[in-house]
């Protein structure tokens, strides 16, 4: 019993002592900052720098986004109760132009970073459901990013939503798109989005 208690002291203060440490990161930590990781390493990539490479550059970005961030899941919650109504085609069709808004407003809020540091402050974990908050610091200000992950069955963690500045993406849309459907009609809200997305 007592050999079990020290090696919990020596446990906790590994990772009081080496918070960002493989010892003491979970799962879902791990994950998101390999995500991370790639997109700032895109960021940096001298030969991705400069407006004449912002195709090739959101590209590689979007490669990356796709395989952490479940579109499926945020179009499902934009469109709260309205998604029942829509079918298998218009579900496909509202995913494909929301996912591209999606990446469009993300990239956009990423997209000048790249010497910045991202720092991990907390996560919260329930069962199938997280939420990692990280900051983004530069040399004048820190910018406040938290994700909110689920997990499916194979044990990835999936975005569903973001947490930027203290605005909800997902909770922002919704409630913009739960005012459009109270006046206008489905097609029209479709025909806003695609508005929204540049060439």
């Amino acid at each position: 019993m007592k050999r079990f208690r020290i090696l919990i002291l020596i446990f906790f203060a590994v990772c009081i002592f080496f918070p960002v440490d493989k010892v003491c990161a979970s799962p879902v930590q791990d994950q998101l900052k390999v995500t991370l990781d790639q997109i700032l390493e895109v960021l940096r990539d001298p030969s991705l720098k400069g407006e004449e490479y912002t195709e090739k550059r959101r590209a590689s970005l979007r490669n990356i986004i796709y395989k952490r961030f479940s579109f499926d899941k945020m179009s499902q919650l934009c469109l709260a109760r309205h998604w029942k109504k829509r079918s298998d085609d218009e579900k496909k069709t509202f995913i494909e132009l929301f996912g591209k808004l999606l990446e469009q407003t993300y990239i956009s809020k990423v997209e000048s970073y790249s010497d910045e540091k991202v720092v991990f402050v907390k996560e919260f974990v329930n069962k199938k459901k997280a939420q990692v908050n990280t900051k983004i610091i530069t040399d004048t200000i820190e910018i406040p990013i938290d994700y909110r992950l689920f997990k499916t069955n194979d044990g990835t963690w999936m975005v569903y939503d973001l947490v930027i500045e203290g605005v909800s993406l997902v909770g922002n849309y919704r409630s913009q798109f739960k005012q459009m459907l109270q006046k206008d009609s489905y097609e029209q809200l479709l025909e806003e989005i695609k508005k929204k997305l540049t060439p």
